[in-house]
Protein backbone atom coordinates (compact mmCIF):
# COMPACT_ATOMS: atom_id res chain seq x y z
CA UNK A 1 0.00 0.00 0.00
CA UNK A 2 1.52 3.39 -1.33
CA UNK A 3 -0.81 6.37 -0.55
CA UNK A 4 -0.23 9.31 -1.95
CA UNK A 5 -2.20 13.04 -2.39
CA UNK A 6 -2.33 14.97 -6.21
CA UNK A 7 -3.83 18.62 -5.87
CA UNK A 8 -7.16 18.99 -7.78
CA UNK A 9 -8.57 16.12 -9.48
CA UNK A 10 -8.77 15.15 -13.17
CA UNK A 11 -11.86 15.03 -15.14
CA UNK A 12 -11.58 11.09 -16.09
CA UNK A 13 -11.17 11.00 -11.93
CA UNK A 14 -13.96 13.16 -11.15
CA UNK A 15 -16.66 11.17 -13.56
CA UNK A 16 -15.64 7.90 -11.91
CA UNK A 17 -16.28 9.55 -8.35
CA UNK A 18 -19.53 10.49 -9.73
CA UNK A 19 -20.20 7.35 -10.34
CA UNK A 20 -19.51 5.67 -7.76
CA UNK A 21 -21.31 8.43 -5.53
CA UNK A 22 -24.29 8.29 -7.80
CA UNK A 23 -24.24 4.25 -7.87
CA UNK A 24 -24.50 3.97 -4.28
CA UNK A 25 -27.38 7.03 -3.86
CA UNK A 26 -28.46 10.27 -2.25
CA UNK A 27 -28.12 9.43 1.68
CA UNK A 28 -24.30 8.45 0.46
CA UNK A 29 -23.92 11.36 -1.22
CA UNK A 30 -25.04 13.42 1.43
CA UNK A 31 -22.81 11.36 3.77
CA UNK A 32 -19.80 12.48 2.32
CA UNK A 33 -20.97 15.73 0.34
CA UNK A 34 -23.04 17.31 3.12
CA UNK A 35 -26.39 19.07 1.71
CA UNK A 36 -24.83 21.95 0.01
CA UNK A 37 -24.55 19.50 -3.00
CA UNK A 38 -27.40 18.44 -4.52
CA UNK A 39 -28.05 14.89 -5.89
CA UNK A 40 -26.89 13.47 -8.61
CA UNK A 41 -23.46 14.28 -8.38
CA UNK A 42 -21.97 15.38 -11.53
CA UNK A 43 -18.44 16.86 -13.05
CA UNK A 44 -19.44 20.32 -13.10
CA UNK A 45 -20.29 20.54 -9.05
CA UNK A 46 -16.75 18.60 -8.09
CA UNK A 47 -14.92 20.90 -10.75
CA UNK A 48 -16.14 23.98 -8.50
CA UNK A 49 -14.94 22.66 -5.56
CA UNK A 50 -11.56 24.49 -4.36
CA UNK A 51 -8.56 23.04 -2.00
CA UNK A 52 -9.64 18.99 -3.57
CA UNK A 53 -6.73 16.81 -3.26
CA UNK A 54 -7.08 12.89 -5.45
CA UNK A 55 -6.48 10.26 -3.43
CA UNK A 56 -3.97 7.20 -5.05
CA UNK A 57 -2.93 4.07 -3.92
CA UNK A 58 -0.13 3.52 -6.02
CA UNK A 59 -1.10 4.63 -9.77
CA UNK A 60 -4.92 3.73 -9.15
CA UNK A 61 -7.09 6.54 -8.58
CA UNK A 62 -9.17 5.41 -5.06
CA UNK A 63 -11.01 8.87 -3.74
CA UNK A 64 -10.49 12.22 -2.75
CA UNK A 65 -10.73 14.26 0.09
CA UNK A 66 -10.96 18.86 0.50
CA UNK A 67 -9.18 21.25 2.69
CA UNK A 68 -13.13 22.83 3.20
CA UNK A 69 -12.01 25.93 4.72
CA UNK A 70 -8.50 27.40 6.91
CA UNK A 71 -9.30 29.88 9.62
CA UNK A 72 -6.10 30.94 11.46
CA UNK A 73 -4.69 27.78 12.95
CA UNK A 74 -7.12 25.41 11.66
CA UNK A 75 -7.91 23.50 8.63
CA UNK A 76 -11.24 22.16 8.25
CA UNK A 77 -11.57 19.08 6.02
CA UNK A 78 -14.24 17.17 4.23
CA UNK A 79 -15.40 15.42 1.40
CA UNK A 80 -13.60 12.30 2.17
CA UNK A 81 -14.55 9.70 0.27
CA UNK A 82 -13.28 6.39 -1.07
CA UNK A 83 -14.19 3.98 -4.18
CA UNK A 84 -17.12 1.98 -1.89
CA UNK A 85 -15.04 -1.24 -3.74
CA UNK A 86 -11.94 -0.34 -1.91
CA UNK A 87 -13.34 0.18 1.84
CA UNK A 88 -12.28 -2.07 4.59
CA UNK A 89 -8.87 -3.02 3.09
CA UNK A 90 -6.87 0.00 5.42
CA UNK A 91 -6.79 2.48 2.63
CA UNK A 92 -9.60 4.82 4.63
CA UNK A 93 -7.57 4.66 7.66
CA UNK A 94 -4.24 5.58 5.76
CA UNK A 95 -5.22 7.67 3.44
CA UNK A 96 -6.32 9.95 6.48
CA UNK A 97 -3.32 9.54 8.29
CA UNK A 98 -1.39 10.57 5.21
CA UNK A 99 -3.18 13.56 4.76
CA UNK A 100 -3.23 14.52 8.32
CA UNK A 101 0.79 14.45 8.24
CA UNK A 102 0.52 16.66 4.72
CA UNK A 103 -1.30 19.06 6.50
CA UNK A 104 1.01 19.20 9.81
CA UNK A 105 3.88 19.85 7.95
CA UNK A 106 2.49 23.33 7.35
CA UNK A 107 3.73 24.39 11.52
CA UNK A 108 1.14 27.33 11.69
CA UNK A 109 -1.51 24.65 11.88
CA UNK A 110 -2.41 23.67 15.35
CA UNK A 111 -5.19 21.68 14.43
CA UNK A 112 -7.36 20.06 12.23
CA UNK A 113 -11.49 19.64 12.30
CA UNK A 114 -14.25 17.57 10.35
CA UNK A 115 -18.01 16.91 10.49
CA UNK A 116 -18.83 13.32 10.89
CA UNK A 117 -23.16 12.52 10.72
CA UNK A 118 -23.68 10.26 13.97
CA UNK A 119 -25.58 7.46 11.62
CA UNK A 120 -21.92 7.10 10.45
CA UNK A 121 -20.29 5.57 13.25
CA UNK A 122 -17.69 3.35 11.20
CA UNK A 123 -16.40 6.94 10.28
CA UNK A 124 -16.33 8.08 13.53
CA UNK A 125 -14.67 5.56 14.63
CA UNK A 126 -12.01 5.94 12.41
CA UNK A 127 -11.27 9.60 13.93
CA UNK A 128 -11.54 8.52 17.28
CA UNK A 129 -8.88 5.98 16.18
CA UNK A 130 -6.91 9.12 14.61
CA UNK A 131 -7.09 11.36 17.82
CA UNK A 132 -10.00 13.58 16.78
CA UNK A 133 -12.73 13.86 19.73
CA UNK A 134 -15.97 15.75 19.12
CA UNK A 135 -15.55 19.48 19.47
CA UNK A 136 -19.04 20.76 19.27
CA UNK A 137 -22.76 18.93 18.64
CA UNK A 138 -24.83 20.23 15.91
CA UNK A 139 -28.33 18.85 15.86
CA UNK A 140 -30.26 19.49 12.79
CA UNK A 141 -30.78 18.90 10.56
CA UNK A 142 -29.49 15.56 11.19
CA UNK A 143 -27.01 15.02 14.33
CA UNK A 144 -23.64 16.00 12.95
CA UNK A 145 -20.24 15.71 15.19
CA UNK A 146 -17.29 18.18 14.84
CA UNK A 147 -14.43 16.56 15.97
CA UNK A 148 -11.16 18.13 16.04
CA UNK A 149 -7.65 16.97 16.40
CA UNK A 150 -4.72 19.01 17.70
CA UNK A 151 -1.36 18.67 16.62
Amino acid sequence: MAIRFEKGISKVNALLLCEWSNEKGKEFQEQWMGYRISYPLNYDKIKGLENTFSIFNEKEFIGMIQEVWIEKDNIHIGRFVLDPRKTGLGLGTEALKGFINLIFKNNKIRSISLSVFDFNQSAKKLYEKLGFEIDDIIKTPKLKYIMRRYR
